[in-house]
């Protein structure tokens, strides 16, 4: 997690969000906005359905869906778990997960993605996401006669409900019913464990230096209140930068960093113990540092493992395990 200079090269869960948000993203719609109604997928090839996006966009999208170009990591994970891995054509350069997304056609990054690779790609439907995704990416292909289709979910509800949309969008079927109902089933698991548990407050950081966390309006504000979390930090603005003098006042219990590099993280924090400002946090003294892994950071199905996992973190009590030092604690 050092920054020295690798603010445009690491492109790593939350922070490529950030870079986009800086960059130009797609026009914000609320997506309670985006249309509930998608009708059952035609027999006939050359069909379509007329859709409304959840940036509130009108789309036709052919049916069958057979070729699918993702721009963005957390939706080519979405269709990997939705069971339609295959129907992806081409995805980006950041799309890692699973491992099988590494073997796909990369078109470039969300920001700027290639748009004569995705032609070439001949999908039948390209997936963007509002807070990657250039608008005028969008525009662009749009321009050039491909259907796509855009999705913005700013609550873990509303990843959920962005992943059935998508689902019958595709016509995943059973595979897509079976997921929700299974994702679902977790999350409620999740909340009758910490019923009546106190939340723990907690400081996510997003980024060291400058230090950014969370705003109360985003999908990952919201996965920490599911898990048993407050934030100490109370703002409406989605990536805040943070005064350290101000998180030193407030002295969370908690430190949440997300990392599937450990090594690298390990090495991180240690050197935060003798920073100036980050030493007198008593969750960094005490070792109350809790790493997810970079799940968390995707509003996709993933998000709810890093739910169960900071959960299990925080009230090991009420999950029958140790505290920190059974889990990733540092």
């Amino acid at each position: 997690m050092r920054r020295h200079g690798r603010y445009i090269i690491v492109f790593c869960g939350i922070r490529l969000w950030i870079l986009a948000l800086v960059m130009g993203s797609l026009a914000c719609a609320s997506q309670a906005d985006a249309a509930q109604q998608l009708p059952a997928p035609s027999a006939n090839g050359n069909a379509a359905v007329r859709v409304t996006d959840e940036t509130g966009r009108p789309v036709q999208v052919p049916q069958p869906v057979r070729r699918i170009v993702s721009l963005a990591p957390n939706l080519t994970e979405t269709l990997f778990a939705l069971g339609a891995g295959d129907l992806i054509v081409g995805d980006t350069d950041y799309c890692d997960y699973p491992p099988e997304a590494k073997t796909k056609r990369h078109v470039g990054g969300p920001v700027n993605p290639s748009l004569e690779q995705v032609a070439a790609l001949h999908p039948d439907l390209v997936l963007a996401t509002r807070n990657i995704n250039r608008e005028s990416t969008v525009q662009a292909i749009d321009r050039l006669g491909i259907a796509v289709y855009a999705t913005d979910a700013r609550s873990v509800e509303q990843v959920l409900a962005s992943t059935e949309r998508l689902s019958r969008l595709i016509a995943a079927g059973d595979a897509g019913q079976t997921l929700l109902a299974q994702l679902r089933r977790r999350l409620a698991d999740v909340q009758q464990r910490l019923a009546g548990a106190e939340a723990k407050n907690v400081l996510f950081v997003v980024w060291q230096s400058p230090l950014i966390s969370v705003g109360r309006n985003t999908f990952l504000a919201d996965a920490l209140r599911l898990a048993g979390a407050r934030s100490v930090i109370d703002t409406p603005q989605d990536w805040p930068n943070i005064n350290l003098e101000e998180v030193v006042r407030l002295q969370p219990e908690y430190l949440i960093f997300a990392s599937d590099q450990p090594v690298e993280i390990q090495r991180d924090i240690a050197e935060l113990r003798h920073r100036r400002g980050w030493s007198d946090l008593d969750a960094l003294r005490r070792g109350r540092v809790i790493v997810l892994a970079e799940g968390i950071n995707h509003p996709s199905p993933r998000l709810v493992d890093a739910i169960e996992e900071l959960a299990r973190a925080l009230h090991p009590d009420r999950f029958g395990a140790q505290p920190l030092s059974n889990g990733r604690g540092l």
